[in-house]
């Protein structure tokens, strides 16, 4: 039997798996604004109240920069852990196409920045991290759609929950016990790392049949807000720049409320 025939039988073709804890049910088993929905956003709100409540003890703990080290260590397994995972599942529902599981997705990103900027306390990585975490990365949180078959009995689960709250975690850790400051004057930061991502994104999309990435393509399953939008690129483009606008806005007020106040003092 020559080599090529021996690779080709059906022991040597790997076969995907849905079963047991890294794979993912045949039913919905997760389901929005439920206990387990609420759980991890409650420990986020809890972790930062009491960051700042001992931000001043985190900051001078001798080990503080092991700290850090350890949480970003945390956030890159966790984030390597997704596409180790799909090796065993596949693309889920969708089939064995890992090619549209690219890391060309905002929290994916988000993810791998916030690690950088807690290994080298880099405030411009923090000028980034702060506006896209805290607009972009707090949507997820409300409609986890890409978790309704992984529920608390799959790893699935917990994977998403800390792939989207700890680089909100690791901004507000670089707030409170760091002390550095957003500046909505830098928010072209944020604008220009967002538009070089949806430009990979929009090139895979249109090179790679069944790419959706950042939801620039089509519709998600589930109750995605990005489901909202039109169909047209071109339409999803204006719209989302208008959104990351807004929200880009909302998180300047407090800023240029402060820096008024400072200049009437003055």
């Amino acid at each position: 039997m020559s080599l090529s025939n021996l690779f080709a039988t059906e022991e040597f073709v790997y076969k995907f798996n849905n079963e047991g804890f890294f794979g993912y049910s045949l039913e919905q088993d997760f389901f929005d604004f439920s206990f387990w929905h609420f759980l991890p956003i409650i420990i986020l709100c809890a972790a930062i109240f009491f960051t700042y409540r001992y931000r001043e003890k985190i900051k001078g703990f001798k080990h503080e920069e092991t700290l850090r080290f350890v949480l970003a260590a945390v956030i890159l397994l966790n984030e390597f852990a997704y596409f180790w995972r799909l090796l065993y599942v596949g693309s889920a529902l969708s089939g064995d196409q890992l090619i549209t599981y690219l890391p060309l997705e905002v929290c994916q990103w988000s993810a791998f920045l916030c690690a950088f900027m807690l290994m080298k306390k880099s405030k411009h990585l923090f000028d980034i991290c702060f506006y896209i975490c805290l607009s972009l990365g707090l949507l997820p949180l409300f409609t986890p759609a890409v978790i309704h078959y992984t529920g608390p009995s799959y790893f699935r689960y917990y994977q998403f929950w800390l792939e989207h709250i700890l680089p909100i975690y690791a901004v507000f850790y670089m707030l409170f016990v760091m002390g550095y400051k957003p500046d909505f004057k830098k928010i072209w930061k944020p604008y220009c790392a967002l538009a070089v991502l949806a430009t990979f994104a929009i090139i895979a999309n249109l090179n790679i049949e069944g790419a959706n990435f950042m939801y620039l393509a089509d519709t998600t399953d589930g109750s995605s807000l990005a489901n909202i939008l039109p169909p047209s690129i071109p339409l999803r483009l204006v719209i989302g720049f208008g959104l990351v606008t807004v929200l880009f806005a909302l998180l300047s007020i407090p800023q240029i409320v402060r820096l008024c106040k400072t200049k009437k003092k003055a």
